[in-house]
């Protein structure tokens, strides 16, 4: 039988999967822009527009819509796996 806490870290788990910032597009977008270096937003740019993912203005307003329930979720998470050993 599954504890509370193995029950919470579930929901949580499926909160952070449905999350805005874990979105396929989203991760997708975000590793451009680790691959072409975060100095680079021209190359950045264009090829979020190439292959269809969300622009940096839109990233940039993801993040700040959306961070403080990243940051929460992470954080819960964090606690509940420590908890569970």
């Amino acid at each position: 039988m599954a504890t509370s806490a193995t029950l919470k870290l579930e929901r949580v788990r499926k909160k952070i999967d449905a999350h805005p910032l874990s979105s396929p597009p989203v991760k997708s977008a975000f590793e451009v822009i680790e691959r072409h270096g975060k100095e680079n937003s021209d190359a950045i740019s264009k090829e979020l527009s190439e292959r269809g993912l969300p622009s940096l203005d839109t990233l940039g307003k993801l993040q700040i819509r959306h961070m403080f329930s990243w940051w929460n979720l992470n954080r819960q998470k964090r606690a509940l796996e420590k908890k569970l050993g």
